[in-house]
């Protein structure tokens, strides 16, 4: 008895991920039996891995988030506590390498957030991860440079400002679809941050926790895609 050969494209579904296959990998292995796969029909297939990873439920923007809403309180509560304010903008020596990883995880934990709603994103979505992406690796450079006693506080200032217009557009972006209480968390984080002053790090980091909390609560709010094929 020979065994029964797989269909073309049948591969490229092992790029899904594991509960995506569980329900519909018998139903699309059906449709590639049927189907004589174009160029446009594997580039469909590649695209659906990709959006069915944006839309797999995980637990690491909620990780992320809860990071660095725990960095960003310690980071403030050093600096605040100190008896004379630092000069602007405020950081500190020793709590640069906390911000630095406070500014990654707030980065993984934004653009985890954005990909719950990649689908319906839209030109608002896309700009938001885009700025988001650009100004919170810029903000963690700069923050390195600072460390390495080549930093710049207009820069620093500079990619925090574009790092958190991001935020804002995400932020938007989840208000206007069903994701409002981590919409409004993360509009709140930024308004609160775009003070820039270290006492605004308590509020940041408080905000970036409640998001971390309302992703481990929510941490599917989309049925995975299926792709569509031409």
């Amino acid at each position: 008895m020979t065994e029964r050969r797989r269909p073309a494209g049948a591969r490229l579904l092992q790029l899904y991920p594991k509960a995506w296959r569980a329900r519909y990998e018998a139903e699309v292995l059906a449709v590639l039996e049927e189907a004589h796969l174009g160029r446009r029909a594997w580039l469909d297939l590649a695209r659906g891995a990709l959006d069915a990873r944006l839309h797999a439920s995980s637990q690491l923007p909620a990780a992320a988030a809860l990071l660095s809403g725990a960095m960003w309180t310690i980071a403030g509560v050093a600096v605040v506590g100190q008896p004379v304010p630092p000069d602007w903008p405020g950081y500190l020596v020793d709590i640069l390498p906390l911000t630095i990883v406070a500014v990654v995880a707030g980065l993984i934990a934004v653009i985890g957030c954005w990909a719950r709603r990649s689908d319906v994103a839209g030109r608002l979505g896309g700009v938001g991860a885009v700025l988001a992406l650009i100004g919170h690796i810029g903000w963690a450079l700069a923050l390195a440079a600072e460390m390495a006693g080549t930093g710049s506080g207009i820069l620093i200032v500079a990619c925090q400002a574009i790092a958190l217009t991001g935020c804002v557009l995400i932020g938007l972006l989840l208000v206007r679809t069903e994701d409002l209480p981590i919409g409004a968390a993360i509009l709140l984080a930024s308004a609160i941050m775009f003070f820039g002053w270290p006492a605004a790090w308590l509020g940041f980091g408080f905000a970036w926790t409640i998001v971390g909390l309302l992703l481990l609560a929510r941490p599917e709010p989309t049925s995975p895609p299926s792709p569509g094929f031409a």
